[in-house]
């Protein structure tokens, strides 16, 4: 058996996870959600770091007591991949949802701008709306939550590569195979980190961004698939 940690990207709050977490839970499994500062409705935004979100999953991770899956979807594939360097001992799996290990520049960036980053739907491609239903989206525009900005924009140091010996898997379900060749052919710095993992495996899942949220039985069976190895 398993203990999944599972972290929500941006706008969203833990129970995005609801329809996932009994699904895995009936199969014996422990699921831990984690909490991250900053993106509850009344939170102060101005002052949180990336840091701050790190160190959530890490208590989260930490309350496991043995190496756990860690799924991250969205932007908070970027959180699995700072965990997974900093403590590759304590990741079992490292799960990239409707995200994808990404280059990572130390010094940060400079967008997104302000305080927060607004939930619009401007900010998701068309194959990324995908089986959202008139229901679901109301749902979805009246549970948002603005995303801390300086978190996207603060930098990491990745340069010492321990979390490409984590092995690792990307739910591929915005995208497609045609455009992750393209980020490839386009910006080689994301094909070395792809190329980087010494064990990283690719599950298309055609549907939304948020596949727990429209497609959470099949993105259950990938999940058990990939622990059952």
């Amino acid at each position: 058996m398993a203990t999944f940690v599972l972290v929500r990207g941006f706008w969203l709050d833990a129970s995005s996870w609801r329809h996932l977490v009994p699904l895995l839970e009936q199969r014996g499994h422990r699921v831990l959600l984690a909490s991250l500062p900053g993106t509850g409705p009344d939170d102060d935004r101005s002052g949180v770091r990336l840091a701050d979100h790190v160190e959530a999953v890490l208590d989260a991770v930490r309350a496991a007591d043995e190496p756990v899956v860690l799924a991250g979807s969205s932007f908070s594939g970027r959180l699995v991949q700072v965990v997974a360097e900093e403590h590759p001992e304590l990741v079992r799996l490292a799960v990239f949802v409707d995200s994808s290990p990404m280059p990572l520049d130390p010094s940060g960036s400079p967008e997104p701008s302000g305080d927060e980053v607004p939930f619009s739907w401007d900010e998701l491609s068309e194959p990324e709306q995908r089986d959202l239903s008139p229901e679901l989206r109301a749902e979805i525009e009246q549970a948002a939550v603005p995303f801390p900005a300086q978190v996207a924009r603060d930098g990491w140091d990745l340069s010492a590569g321990r979390r490409f010996a984590v092995p690792a898997l990307v739910v591929a379900s915005g995208f497609d195979e045609a455009q992750l060749e393209t980020w490839r052919r386009e910006y080689p710095a994301v094909a070395d980190e792809l190329d980087g993992y010494d064990d990283l495996t690719i599950a298309w899942l055609p549907t939304s961004h948020w596949p727990h949220l429209t497609r959470p039985d099949d993105l259950a069976e990938i999940l058990l698939d990939a622990v059952a190895d």
